[in-house]
């Protein structure tokens, strides 16, 4: 399974996810399951580096466009999976 699989049974479960510098950080932490949590330590390196290329695309978008942050993120979320 890939890391975009993933997010996206993630963003189902309502589950959000984030980097901190190395380390992924996920909650509400009581909806991740054992087997979402062993998904996560195999995933790792792959998550870490589509969150990078998010915010990246995310911030670009807010300073190109000059919308709002939120709606950045959206389209950016949007454009990840096309």
């Amino acid at each position: 399974m890939s890391a975009a699989e993933l997010l996206l049974d993630l963003g189902r479960l309502g589950i959000q996810l984030e980097a901190d510098g190395e380390r992924l950080r996920y909650f509400p932490r009581s909806a991740l399951t054992p087997d979402l949590l062993d998904r996560l330590k195999a995933n790792k390196a792959e998550l870490l580096a589509a969150i990078e290329r998010f915010e990246e695309r995310a911030a670009i978008m807010e300073f190109d466009a000059g919308l709002s942050r939120h709606e950045a993120e959206r389209l950016a979320w949007n454009g990840y999976f096309t």
